[in-house]
């Protein structure tokens, strides 16, 4: 394993998806669950230097007023993943990952956002250069304070409403002028100002909500810039998994899809968040452009209606009823149910997109991590959408630095 300690620093630090990363990482480190569903901690990964597990540090913004340990409990009260014996063994774990929260910032928030941050801890700052600077201190301080060889960002706050993006953020030099202003534009949010403050930082920035964070052409000009692995957008964890696997097989059988429906109900604060219908539109278009990549049907009738169940919790249930055309006309159907637990699933994904950023930039590799396709629903650079050609790219990465290890050790 790589030498040095690796932190993972998070945007919405105590929502249910970090608080699962945190609390799923600490029993892996002290060997109390197995890996499931990290893909790093599988044979594929043999002989890539990665950071260990037990290596990572944590800690993040956050703009509720709480903790590690009471949002573990609030997740295990409130979804069943997470039992009190476990958490009673943690707990001091997570209350030394809770030193390292600090007060995250709101800008330009939906009403729901805004609604969940009311009485919590949400950092003042009146200018995007006093954000910037409020940002890029939180995260030096980090590490500084944990002599820590790398930090990594990741953008796991509330989807934001869609926006039209400004003549500023397709440059950087405009991009930067915006920024020096003395007013926060409607333009700027935080998932962007947190991408500019960490790459400018030279850290690695993961975006695995649908808001725009680093994929916008002034920050991948940063990145290039400062020499900065950087991914997004939108971690690919449930439906559309499932989509990005079934749509191949009507394109590889000449099978003409008519009608692809999907309905999903959630009821965490994400749920609560994407009924706002603003920060719903940015988290459908999400959903929808997949599916007709793969298809190859602009045209294709598909809507995806996503709705706040609050007894469901962290849970989520999709329906997707699809309509399609085969031999001489005759019309068929199929329908699946897809019911997980939400966190569950991006948890590990953010762990392992995390040691996948720290491994790229220990490697000098800066721009688009386009081998790590296979784990978003809109992957930047990358215009394939099957999921098993996506994973190829990853596996083709991976077979690359195992002969360039090889090749090393072959010549000390």
């Amino acid at each position: 394993m790589s030498h040095g300690r690796t932190g993972v620093w998070m945007v919405g630090a105590c929502g249910g998806v970090a608080t699962l990363t945190v609390a799923g990482a600490c029993a892996l480190a002290r060997g109390l669950r197995t890996p499931i569903g990290l893909l790093t901690e599988t044979r594929l990964f043999d002989g890539l230097d990665l950071c260990a597990i037990d290596d990572l540090v944590f800690g993040g913004h956050e703009v509720r007023d709480t903790d590690y340990p009471a949002a573990a409990m609030e997740f295990a009260e409130k979804a069943g993943i997470l039992d009190r014996a476990l958490l009673l063994t943690l707990h001091d774990d997570l209350l030394e990952a809770s030193s390292n929260l600090r007060p995250g910032y709101l800008v330009n928030p939906c009403a729901a956002t805004k609604a969940l941050a009311e009485r919590g801890r949400v950092a003042r700052a009146k200018s995007p250069r006093k954000i910037v600077e409020g940002i890029q201190k939180d995260l030096r301080e980090f590490q500084e304070r944990h002599d820590l060889e790398r930090v990594v960002v990741v953008n796991l706050s509330s989807t934001e409403p869609p926006l039209k993006l400004p003549i500023e953020f397709a440059h950087l030099d405009g991009f930067r002028t915006m920024v020096q202003g003395s007013r926060i534009r409607k333009a700027l949010t935080g998932s962007v100002l947190h991408a500019y403050a960490t790459l400018d930082l030279g850290m690695p920035f993961v975006n695995f909500t649908p808001s725009p964070g680093s994929t916008v052409p002034a920050l991948v000009e940063l990145a290039e810039d400062r020499g900065v692995p950087h991914m997004g957008s939108d971690g690919k964890t449930g439906e559309t998994l499932v989509k990005t696997v079934l749509a191949p097989l009507f394109a590889g059988r000449a099978l003409r899809v008519l009608s692809w429906e999907g309905y999903n109900m959630l009821g965490n604060r994400d749920g609560f968040v994407l009924s706002d219908p603003e920060a719903r539109e940015s988290k459908t278009r999400s959903k929808d452009r997949a599916l007709k990549q793969i298809l190859g049907e602009d045209d294709l009738h598909a809507k995806v209606t996503i709705d706040y169940v609050p007894s469901l919790d962290d849970w989520k249930v999709a329906w997707d009823y699809i309509h399609f055309e085969g031999f001489l006309g005759s019309r068929m159907a199929m329908q699946f149910t897809w019911q997980g637990n939400d966190s569950a699933l991006a948890a590990p994904l953010v762990l392992d997109l995390a040691r996948l950023a720290g491994f790229a930039l220990a490697r000098g590799e800066r721009g688009l991590m386009t081998h790590t396709a296979a784990y978003f629903k809109s992957p930047a650079g990358v215009e394939e959408q099957n999921f098993v050609k996506q994973l190829e790219l990853l596996e083709a990465y991976v077979a690359k630095h195992r002969q360039d290890e090889q090749r090393r050790k072959a010549t000390r």
